[in-house]
């Protein structure tokens, strides 16, 4: 899958490794690195132990059996259990994900892709507990790995922020362009129907489908009503350090500056979502 885009981007800064647009530092790519540096120290634990499995997947794989610790639900995320499995997962982290930050910010893109993986990994949870009452104790040490919660809530994000924008599809042997809402709707309809299967059946295969049901459950509910509940959020009570007040009037004014300057030039619609609603907060303010 690849994405096909109809716009260009706005010139940037210049960037480090670790940079992303206006001279902030990427979440993308710092997921990204760390999901793959977690994946490299795996599979040398598990080469030099000679053992099936690394220990950190030994330890950190989401299972019904360490559920009630919590932590699983983000540590599985980093673990993958293949080179196909972390490529295509990060592939299409990095070609939607850099948007998604780019519209909404970073803060609010690292709460929609952990958020989408915990819900993910609640919904496989759910399923596994049904299927051992169902089918058995052996679902109980069924372990899931992998990112693709968190990818698949970027995903259902990337369709409703650009619904008609071509996503490249492997169909057979060709690559298809189809937009992004019917690329979602069908992951969603296809995903779902197979979890169903899995627990009408009891024949659960390699793929966390309940995972990827509940990181787009999330990925829809988070762009159509999280965004504005977060970003309205107060950051935490600090202490001004001296001069911090000018700063922050004279970095809020630069951005106002910036963001008048690109209405002017491109129209109200070059605006993004954080752009917006940046102007609406600034707004809000000056009236009170």
């Amino acid at each position: 899958m690849a994405w096909h885009t109809t716009w260009n981007e706005p010139p940037q800064r210049k960037r480090g490794l670790l940079g992303g647009s206006g001279g902030r530092r990427s979440g993308v790519k710092i997921i990204v690195l760390i999901t793959v540096a977690v994946y490299i120290l795996d599979a040398v634990t598990r080469v030099a132990l000679r053992a099936p499995i690394g220990l950190l997947t030994h330890y950190g794989a989401l299972r019904v059996d360490n559920a009630p610790f919590l932590y699983p639900f983000l540590t599985y995320q980093f673990l993958h259990a293949g080179l196909w499995h972390i490529g295509l997962n990060m592939l299409v982290l990095w070609m939607l994900g850099r948007h998604i930050e780019r519209e909404l910010g970073t803060r609010q893109f690292v709460y929609l892709y952990f958020l989408a993986g915990v819900l993910g990994g609640v919904c496989q949870v759910a399923l596994n507990v049904i299927m051992t009452r169902w089918y058995g104790p052996a679902m109980l040490a069924s372990p899931t790995v992998g990112a693709s919660g968190g990818v698949m809530g970027i995903l259902v994000a990337f369709a409703v922020l650009y619904p008609r924008e071509e996503l490249y599809v492997l169909v057979g042997f060709f690559f298809l362009p189809v937009q992004a809402r019917w690329v979602a709707l069908v992951y969603f309809l296809i995903e779902s129907y197979a979890a169903y299967d899995a627990i009408a059946t009891g024949a659960r295969g390699h793929v966390a489908n309940a995972a990827h049901v509940g990181g787009m459950v999330l990925g829809f509910v988070w762009m159509k009503w999280g965004t504005r509940i977060v970003a309205r959020m107060p950051r935490g009570a600090r202490r001004p350090r001296p001069g911090s007040f000018e700063r922050n009037r004279e970095r809020e004014q630069a951005e106002l500056d910036r963001i008048l300057k690109k209405v002017h030039e491109r129209g109200v619609d070059s605006l993004t979502l954080r752009e917006k609603m940046f102007l609406q907060d600034v707004g809000n303010k000056y009236r009170d």
